[in-house]
């Protein structure tokens, strides 16, 4: 996986704005990039589709995604990957969705989700360490203090790296059935 750059893009969830205070907590002390996304799970890495394809793509994406209902996450298990640097993060108990959700995408978009030198691991990232010592304190922190946070996933978000380096959300895709005309509009305008 390449280190993204100017106009990449990618797919994520998002969370709802009181669970994204309380990770920013943990992650403004330990993420360096707290300040360039939100807390999020990655669906699709960067590069995705890029900006000038995207009103090519939208569409059929939108209609991949009426196949996927609305799901609720919880977010209280912090798994590690070891690395250079260590990474932290929170295990999204889905019951598979998000991965069902990667693996269609991939089947379906297979031009603009490439191949990953790992398996699609679906976590919310919480910090980077440079030590396993620095790590496992951080995890003892936060485990302290952390109790379950739920949300429902009812959408994702098709997001692009700005030139300041800061991702922006370009896009809101709908998952199942639309329910009124105005969601339609909403998300093909």
């Amino acid at each position: 996986m390449e280190v993204p750059v100017s106009g990449d893009s990618g797919l994520g969830v998002l969370l709802p704005e009181d669970i994204s205070l309380e990770i920013d907590k943990w992650r403004r002390v330990y993420d360096p990039h707290h300040e360039m996304i939100p807390p999020h799970i990655t669906v699709t890495y960067p590069p995705f589709v890029p900006q000038k394809e995207w009103p090519l793509v939208q569409l059929a994406l939108v209609k991949c995604l009426r196949a996927f209902r609305p799901f609720n996450i919880t977010l209280e298990e912090l798994e590690t990957f070891a690395g250079s640097p260590y990474v932290l993060w929170l295990k999204p108990e889905d019951g598979g969705n998000l991965s069902r959700i990667h693996v269609a995408l991939a089947e379906r978009f297979s031009n603009y989700v490439f191949a990953l030198p790992f398996d699609y691991v679906p976590h919310l990232t919480v910090g980077f360490f440079n030590s396993r010592e620095a790590l496992s304190q951080a995890q003892e922190v936060i485990s302290s203090g952390m109790k379950p946070l739920h949300f429902q996933v009812d959408e994702l978000v098709y997001m692009v790296l700005g030139d300041n380096g800061i991702w922006r959300i370009r896009d809101r895709l709908p998952l199942g059935e639309p329910t009124t005309s105005v969601q339609q509009k909403d998300v093909y305008d």
